[in-house]
């Protein structure tokens, strides 16, 4: 299935609806308001994105002496991996390991306190607005100044969600200043990222700025979530209703069959695990892959 527009993944949403137009779903009874659809749409994108996690980039955080917790950009639904950047390293670049709060609590007593060279990585605190993350040990060197010298890249403080479409883009935190997108100023060109000194590199999983993004495999689950959301405020011993927990049942098949066939990397996940639980993950093949 290709890639719909904005128009035709409506019209796909009526034909689950079996309705020729809006007026019954409209908050005006008009025979062409979407406003419920569209908004039934874009809930079905964010619920596909984030289960599946099918659109990543990357993000270049500056780091600051003595401060361990750092900001994630609004789009962060979550990290894939992460780098700590030193020139003095034989490759440059340090792969940071995945931990949590609690491991941290259970093996280093001082790990609130702790200064140098960045060895993990962990999410510190989720909120309505976003997320953070942060390092251990704490950073004890000022991250440089982040610029770039790829003649292909040019930063911008805003990004049009048309650009989305068809360019990769990356993101620049500078600690307590501008943050940036990183664009390629070229079609054909896809940028790589150019770490400063004692910066961080993270690849994360982030949410659509515009529905065009969305792989081609995801317009048809969308369109069953969509569908199934209106339904929902039918009566339960309805057959509208019933149809609705039919379609959420679709929108799961068409998610698990998405995930299967990409085979999304396994890394950054299970982040916030119990401790009885690592001495079982550890063990695992799996993980053991992926550490």
């Amino acid at each position: 299935m290709p890639v719909l527009s904005s128009g035709e993944q409506r019209a796909l949403v009526l034909r689950r609806l079996r309705q020729s137009d809006t007026s019954r779903y409209s908050p005006t009874k008009g025979a062409s308001d979407y406003e419920w659809i569209d908004d039934a749409i874009e809930r079905g994108i964010e619920e596909f994105v984030r289960l599946t996690k099918c659109l990543r980039t990357y993000c270049i955080i500056q780091l600051k002496s003595s401060i361990r917790s750092y900001v994630l950009p609004a789009d962060f639904i979550d990290i894939m991996t992460a780098y700590y950047y030193d020139a003095a390293l034989s490759d440059g670049y340090r792969e940071l390991t995945f931990t949590t709060i609690e491991k941290l609590n259970d093996e280093i007593s001082d790990w609130r306190v702790d200064t140098g060279s960045p060895k993990r990585i962990y999410i510190d605190r989720l909120h309505g607005k976003g997320a953070s993350i942060g390092l251990y040990p704490i950073p004890e060197s000022d991250g440089a100044a982040i610029s770039f010298t790829n003649a292909y890249a040019n930063e911008a403080s805003w990004i049009c969600p048309l650009y989305t479409n068809y360019k990769d883009f990356g993101r620049i935190l500078r600690y307590a200043g501008t943050s940036t997108f990183v664009l390629s100023t070229d079609d054909n060109v896809i940028v790589s990222p150019e770490v400063s000194n004692y910066n961080l590199l993270i690849e994360y999983y982030r949410l659509p700025y515009l529905i065009a993004e969305m792989p081609p495999e995801a317009a048809k689950a969308i369109s069953y979530y969509a569908a199934a959301e209106l339904l929902q405020d039918a009566p339960e011993d309805s057959a509208e209703y019933k149809r609705s927990v039919s379609l959420l049942h679709l929108f799961d098949q068409e998610v698990a069959t998405y995930i299967n066939r990409r085979k999304r990397p396994q890394s950054g996940q299970n982040l916030r695990l119990l401790q009885s639980s690592w001495n079982y993950l550890e063990n695992m093949q799996f993980y053991k892959d992926i550490a």
